[in-house]
């Protein structure tokens, strides 16, 4: 069977060059669907979640930044890319900065840009049929959430995870699905607020050839695909009302009925379901059933956010770094102390998604073997980034010579003193400080 091409959604008001980029993208083995204004794009978008997206920041009903900012429950980790004259660069730096993955100033090479959007396909692609139990655990607080993790992972008891867009959900759900005795089995990723109301019941459940008008053939179901593996259901808050009833069903019998047909089937699986909704309002408002919330959250698992978790920046950041180095077949960069104190300074709205998507575009950039805070925080000038990391440099630096004498001393606090050439009190107050044991 020949591998699916890839999607890419293009939204463009310019008839002449989108209608010249669709065709050289199709020339170029890709699926693509084109919009011309945010509208047309959100709808796209509800169709169907694309592999990547490129989208001018201009656009007659709309900004980049409106765009982006509706179509964040619909895009999961999909890259989107804005294309921007001079003139919108600074709208541009914001998108960037809330999470977009990067943008183009126009004209650009279209050359170029069939690469990218190559490089970026296969990364998705490798990611998502890699081992399920990836490293996730990367800080203490990210310990604890694999603890709980990997403590229901043998029961087949539904996960609610919860969480601003970012954070990580849906890595959180793989390293449970290859934690668990599922893990040979198929995970399916769907995003509840991207499915058409008219096509919710047989997306989920599937239909009989014939079941209504234009059902020429038999369609399998996420329940069906997912069987003997995980259905992980993002977004669940934006999943409409009498899916919800469905869904419920399905939860408490463990069994589903596609469309026309007479035989009931078996779901022999794990649900995980995602939210960056506050479903609390949401059930308050009676847009989310109490029943189903009960039964989604028998085990609920809170991502926070990664200004949370800020012990998790730098080792997070190098592994992206080798990702992305691994990628090109080269040698990956290293973080100037400064560099490490900018990122540590940082509070990242956009979270991993940002993090990732400010390396990428450093790790393409940057011509020195060691980055610095101006490749990752291009908008900052050198006095917003020397006022900001001072202070955070002279920390760090200090932290690492207490680690290293540490090391050397192999854990002896008074040995490690003497080789700083400090006292054992001052050691201990100054680790203390650090919130060190």
């Amino acid at each position: 069977m020949s591998e699916r091409a890839a999607t890419v959604l293009i939204v463009e008001d310019d008839t002449i060059f989108g209608g010249a980029l669709a065709q050289r993208l199709k020339l170029e083995g890709f699926d693509v669907d084109w919009a011309q204004n945010c509208a047309e794009a959100i709808s796209a978008l509800k169709r169907q979640r694309p592999d990547f997206v490129l989208s001018d920041i201009v656009l007659p009903d709309g900004s980049g930044e409106d765009l982006y900012r509706r179509s964040q429950i619909y895009l999961g980790e999909t890259p989107i890319l804005f294309a921007t004259a001079f003139g919108e660069i600074d709208q541009a730096v914001r998108l960037v900065k809330a999470g977009a993955d990067d943008y183009l100033t126009k004209p650009y090479d279209v050359d170029d840009l069939v690469e990218r959007i190559r490089a970026r396909v296969a990364h998705r692609a490798e990611r998502a049929s890699g081992p399920g139990a990836v490293e996730f655990a990367l800080s203490p607080t990210t310990e604890v959430i694999a603890e709980q993790l990997r403590r229901v992972a043998d029961t087949d008891l539904p996960v609610l995870i919860t969480g601003e867009t970012g954070t990580g959900k849906e890595v959180a759900a793989r390293y449970l699905h290859g934690s668990s005795p599922h893990s040979a089995g198929p995970f399916v990723a769907v995003n509840c607020g991207a499915i058409p109301r008219e096509l919710l019941e047989s997306q989920f459940f599937g239909h009989e050839r014939g079941a209504f008008t234009g059902a020429a053939q038999a369609h399998v179901g996420y329940f069906e695909e997912a069987r003997g593996g995980t259905l992980f259901l993002d977004e669940i808050g934006e999943l409409d009302t009498r899916l919800q009833v469905a869904l419920l069903r399905v939860l408490q019998d463990g069994r589903f009925r596609p469309i026309g047909s007479r035989k009931e089937h078996s779901f022999a699986g794990r649900i995980v379901a995602a939210t960056n909704a506050e479903l609390d309002r949401m059930r308050a408002e009676r847009k989310f059933r109490d029943d189903l919330y009960y039964r989604l959250s028998v085990v609920e698992v809170r991502m926070p956010p990664l200004r949370e978790r800020m012990d998790e920046v730098e080792p997070l950041a190098m592994r992206l770094l080798h990702e992305a180095a691994a990628r090109r077949g080269r040698t990956a960069q290293k973080l100037s102390p400064e560099a490490r104190a900018a990122l540590l300074h940082h509070d990242w709205p956009g979270n991993v998604r940002e993090l990732r998507n400010r390396l990428e575009r450093a790790s393409v950039l940057a011509r020195a073997d060691i980055l610095e805070p101006g490749d990752i925080f291009p908008e900052m000038t050198l006095d917003e980034l020397s006022a900001e990391t001072l202070a955070d440099v002279r920390r760090q630096a200090e932290a690492e010579q207490i680690e290293r004498a540490l090391a050397l001393s192999q854990g002896r606090v008074g040995d490690a003193a003497k080789r700083l050439g400090i006292s054992r009190t001052t050691l201990w107050k100054r680790r203390a400080r650090r919130g060190d044991q």
